[in-house]
């Protein structure tokens, strides 16, 4: 039996012989990464280096311990050394934060789902984007729900006062919240339906997908008009896309068909009474069928 630092010194042969021939190979074999190879790759360079420094004896007896215990202790040794040969030897990518956009040659970043961040204030500001849920409009009864916004955090205007920024160059867009049947039957021209509320056979039924398609089709910057039939509904849209992180929302007050007192009568004209520019029938771009099934 051979002196434990002779033993020693093979083993620490091996482990290097490994970890080189094995690197070498994974370049022949056009692998960037040491870690990323077949983690059987060193076997081979170590079972060759253990039969030579055992002096190709035969296994058997303490003999054959000492190949097995240089093939399995260089195997393995040489696979973790030459992640860490690997680690100092290949210079770490730049990087570019996904939230601020900060790139470095040697940076300091947290990695987490795919993605890379500068700071942990750039990864919790991610986390806040994508977790924070979408306030809800609806109790389970399916009333609305008032969401907590600033005084004053919608502007109104007047039927005549909407027709005349839609007619500007500012990029207003008139969102009808009625639903469907009611679209259909006369509505601002030029107008898009997003029904907060659905018509069904017993009553109004909430609808649940109201946010979801607005955020699909209008960017949180887009100059919003939002009318219904007396301006009740969409004040509670306003409410909801102000909430949801909407920056320029206005109610149009007394709606497509006017404010009415406690009888019933109309109280203030709105859009169809005051003689604006109104369409009638579905609209194929945009109508709602088309508006939920935008990508």
């Amino acid at each position: 039996m051979p002196p434990a630092y002779l033993l020693l010194a093979k083993l620490a042969a091996n482990i290097l012989l490994a970890a080189s021939l094995s690197r070498l190979l994974q370049r022949r074999l056009n692998q960037t990464r040491a870690v990323t190879g077949p983690q059987l790759l060193p076997l081979w360079p170590a079972l060759a280096g253990g039969l030579l420094l055992s002096g190709g004896r035969e296994l058997g007896g303490p003999q054959g311990l000492e190949i097995i215990a240089l093939v399995l202790l260089g195997w393995r040794g040489g696979y973790y050394l030459a992640l860490i040969l690997d680690r100092f030897s290949t210079p770490e990518p730049a990087h570019q934060c996904h939230v601020c956009g900060a790139t470095e040659a040697v940076p300091r970043f947290v990695h987490r789902k795919g993605l890379d961040f500068c700071s942990h204030d750039c990864w919790h500001a991610y986390l806040q984007s994508i977790l924070t849920p979408a306030p809800a409009i609806f109790d389970r009864q399916g009333m609305f729900i008032r969401q907590e916004v600033l005084p004053m955090s919608f502007s109104e205007y007047s039927p005549r006062q909407a027709h005349e920024l839609l007619q500007g160059n500012e990029g207003y867009v008139y969102v009808d919240v009625r639903s469907i049947p009611e679209y259909e039957q006369g509505h601002p021209a030029g107008a898009y339906n997003v029904p907060i509320l659905h018509r069904q056979p017993t009553g109004m039924a909430p609808n649940p997908d109201f946010l979801r398609v607005m955020e699909k089709v209008f960017p949180p910057q887009t100059k919003l008009l939002l009318g219904c039939q007396s301006c009740q509904r969409s004040a509670r849209a306003a409410e909801a896309l102000v909430a949801a992180g909407y920056t320029c929302v206005a109610n149009v007050r007394n709606g497509f068909g006017g404010a009415r007192d406690a009888f019933g009568q109309v109280a203030e004209q709105g859009w169809r009474d005051l003689g604006l520019p109104v369409e009638q029938g579905p609209s194929a771009d945009k109508g709602y069928a088309a508006l939920a099934l935008k990508e």
